[in-house]
């Protein structure tokens, strides 16, 4: 995961060791999704937003992009980027930010669910006047982590993005759903945002890519974080409190608990839980 922004967090948080043991994982996935989004676009140009070490930055390099910058908390440095190339830039997040002029492609995985709430609708739209096209993942309703004070659904972040004419598609999890060599965080979150009729949004359709027409089945479950949520629900003693809560949802239809015992999750209307392992 990418690891950024300012308060709450800290470079006591986030020290060498904190990035080192997740720098492998993190560049192989990068690797992965951005060969796969080269397939249809080939950015010359690459923003990251909370870049962490760098990355995505360098997988980006490592694909034919030049020019390649990264923005994070003061924990990171220029000297502590994984690529020379990089150019890093030292913000805090949780404040309005800009750029001298727009990038083909900005990146921001991770990083919102470490942000205050109060400035989501703010950071969405930085982000979307530094680029036409977004990747952005953000942690899902419950995921849990370091310092997560804003997890939400997907569709909030869309409705989000699309004030600013911004829609998802959904370019990934169809690809990456299955591939334990990519973090399961990435292929629950990870959409790319583009500005309609863009250039961008022109080249995705001539490749048979559509956005989504349904931001609620963005909302949809990745079963390694189902058994993981479900296995702590187990562990509190909570599993029957956990079936009635939100966070069970898949496109918008709502989970109810089905027995006192551990059973496949009922929907109300009648379709089973996608990816449920019960």
């Amino acid at each position: 995961m990418n690891e950024n922004t300012e308060a709450p967090r800290s470079s006591a948080v986030y020290d060498d060791k904190f990035y080192m043991d997740q720098l492998d994982r993190s560049l192989g996935s990068a690797r992965q999704y951005l060969r796969h989004l080269w397939n249809s676009l080939q950015p010359e140009s690459v923003l990251d937003v909370g870049c962490g070490r760098g990355a995505w930055l360098k997988a980006s390099h490592e694909l034919g992009a030049t020019h390649l910058l990264g923005l994070d908390g003061k924990w990171n440095t220029q000297s502590s980027m994984i690529d020379s190339t990089i150019k890093f830039r030292s913000i805090d997040l949780n404040e309005p930010f800009s750029i001298p002029q727009k990038v083909d492609l900005t990146i921001c995985v991770e990083v919102a669910e470490h942000l205050e709430a109060r400035i989501a609708a703010q950071f969405t739209q930085c982000l979307t006047e530094t680029s036409d096209v977004v990747l952005f993942s953000a942690a899902f309703l419950h995921q849990g982590g370091v310092n997560h004070i804003n997890e939400q659904l997907h569709s909030y972040w869309a409705k989000l993005f699309a004030v600013h004419d911004y829609y998802p598609f959904d370019f990934f999890r169809p690809v990456f759903w299955g591939n334990e060599h990519v973090d399961y965080w990435y292929r629950q979150n990870a959409f790319l945002y583009n500005r309609k009729e863009s250039a961008e949004w022109q080249v995705m359709a001539n490749h048979g890519h559509r956005s989504m027409p349904n931001i609620d089945f963005m909302n949809c479950i990745h079963p390694d974080m189902l058994t993981l949520e479900a296995g702590r629900c187990r562990l509190e003693g909570t599993l029957g409190d956990c079936f009635q809560d939100s966070w069970w949802r898949c496109g918008g239809v709502s989970f109810q608990r089905a027995s006192n015992k551990a059973g496949p999750a009922q929907p109300q209307n009648g379709h089973t839980a996608v990816g449920s392992r019960w």
